[in-house]
């Protein structure tokens, strides 16, 4: 498969992985994780790769083609939770549907919060990267992290603040907040080496 790749190929497949991981990023992001004071949605395992992939795009393709990505995304997103709550009003029998209605229903805050959140981190965190290109071809590691500071400080601020700000005390919404961005730069500064290669890989390709 690797041999018959070609720059038009390897896009779809940016294309499709970012999707998806939007996708399940709706349905991890129901469920938090909690390491002694830290509080996490567990769509923190998704959302470091989706920055990844953005930064993948934006490097290779441009601004303009990884934001086409973004606004795909941005409405499988809401198509996916309109489907979701179409499903939960549908009558059933099945055992499982107050567990789906659960899991599947979101709030309006939340859903607000969430492709607010979405569309400006990864919008900013694709600018940043086209913009600091042109000054700093020489040096992607720091275009990269800088690239997702920016962006996953955005993100997070955000959907944080707009989901919880009244529900939980204004010490623990920084927290949150503070420890959401450390790890997903952290994230990308580990798996730095995989999106070099992947890069450098792309750029080889013939179209």
């Amino acid at each position: 498969m690797l041999e018959q790749m070609t720059k038009t190929k390897a896009y779809s497949y940016l294309t499709g992985t970012f999707c998806a991981l939007i996708i399940a990023s709706n349905i991890l992001a129901t469920k938090t994780l909690k390491v002694e004071f830290i509080m996490l949605p567990c769509s923190i395992m998704t959302f470091p790769i989706l920055f990844i992939v953005n930064d993948i795009l934006s490097e290779i393709y441009g601004y303009k083609m990884a934001k086409n990505v973004i606004y795909l995304g941005f409405i499988l997103n809401i198509i996916a939770i309109i489907l979701y709550s179409i499903a939960i009003m549908l009558p059933s029998d099945s055992p499982n549907a107050e567990a789906f209605s659960s899991i599947l229903s979101t709030t309006p805050r939340l859903f607000i919060a969430g492709l607010i959140s979405y569309l400006m981190g990864n919008i900013i965190n694709s600018k940043i990267m086209v913009v600091l290109k042109e000054k700093y071809n020489d040096y992607l590691f720091v275009r990269c992290i800088a690239s997702t500071v920016v962006g996953e400080a955005i993100d997070s601020i955000i959907f944080i603040t707009v989901s919880f700000y009244g529900v939980f005390p204004g010490e623990l919404i920084i927290t949150m907040i503070c420890c959401q961005v450390v790890f997903k730069v952290l994230y990308e500064i580990i798996a730095y080496p995989i999106t070099r290669k992947i890069i450098i890989f792309v750029k080889r390709l013939d179209d």
